[in-house]
C-alpha cells in the first residue's frame, strides 16, 4: 500500500482536546468530537460544504417506525475528483420509553451521526476512534501540540548564531516563528 493513500487520514486523524466532550451512549462513556468541528476540517481539506462535498440523495425511510420504532437515513455522500459512497444510519424516532415523545430533531441527529460516521472512515478525528483519547497521556499530547505559540520578537533573537542546537530547538518548539526566524536559527 502507498503512502500516498494515508496522505489525507495523515493530515486530519489527531483531534483538537478542546473540540471534544465526555459522552454516556448506552451506558458507555465515549468521547465525542463537535460536528461543526468536524464541518471546519473537512471544509479545509475539501472546500465549501454542498458544493464540493457533502451529502445528496438524502431520504428518510419510515417503514420500520410501526413495528421496530426506527427511522432509516440513507444518502450518498461526495467529495471533491468524484469521490462518492453511501451512507445508512438508523435512529429511535422516540426520546422516552413510553413511545410518547417524538424527537423533533431526529433528521438532524440522523444526518449530523452519518456525516461522523463517513468522515471517521476517511481519517477525520481517528485517534478519537482508534481510542487514543483513552489515553491522559495521548490526550495531554494533543493539548500541547494544539496550544497556540507565543510569536517571537526578532530582537529576542540576537546573537542566535552563537546558541547550541539544543537552544535553538527549544525556542523552535515554544513560539511561532516567521521564515525570517526560522532562517535565523539555522
Amino acid at each position: 500500500m502507498s503512502d500516498d493513500n494515508l496522505e489525507l487520514w495523515n493530515r486530519v486523524e489527531k483531534t483538537d482536546p478542546k473540540h471534544t466532550k465526555k459522552a454516556k451512549i448506552g451506558g458507555m462513556s465515549i468521547t465525542a468530537v463537535a460536528p461543526q468541528y468536524q464541518i471546519l476540517n473537512a471544509t479545509r481539506e475539501f472546500g465549501v460544504y454542498g458544493q464540493t462535498w457533502g451529502f445528496k440523495n438524502i431520504d428518510f425511510d419510515f417503514s420500520l417506525v410501526d413495528k421496530f420504532k426506527l427511522v432509516v437515513f440513507k444518502a450518498t455522500f461526495f467529495s471533491p475528483n468524484g469521490g462518492e459512497c453511501q451512507i445508512v444510519n438508523s435512529s429511535k424516532i422516540y426520546m422516552d420509553r413510553a413511545e410518547t415523545m417524538v424527537d423533533s430533531d431526529f433528521a438532524k441527529k440522523m444526518e449530523t451521526d452519518a456525516l461522523t460516521k463517513v468522515l471517521s472512515k476517511m481519517g477525520f478525528n481517528a485517534d478519537i476512534f482508534m481510542g487514543r483519547f483513552d489515553d491522559v497521556k495521548y490526550v495531554n499530547e494533543m493539548k500541547a501540540e494544539f496550544t497556540e505559540k507565543p510569536s517571537l520578537d526578532d530582537s529576542m533573537l540576537e546573537g542566535c548564531a552563537d546558541w547550541s542546537n539544543e537552544q535553538k530547538e527549544a525556542v523552535k518548539n515554544k513560539f511561532k516563528l516567521t521564515k525570517k526566524q526560522l532562517e535565523l536559527l539555522k
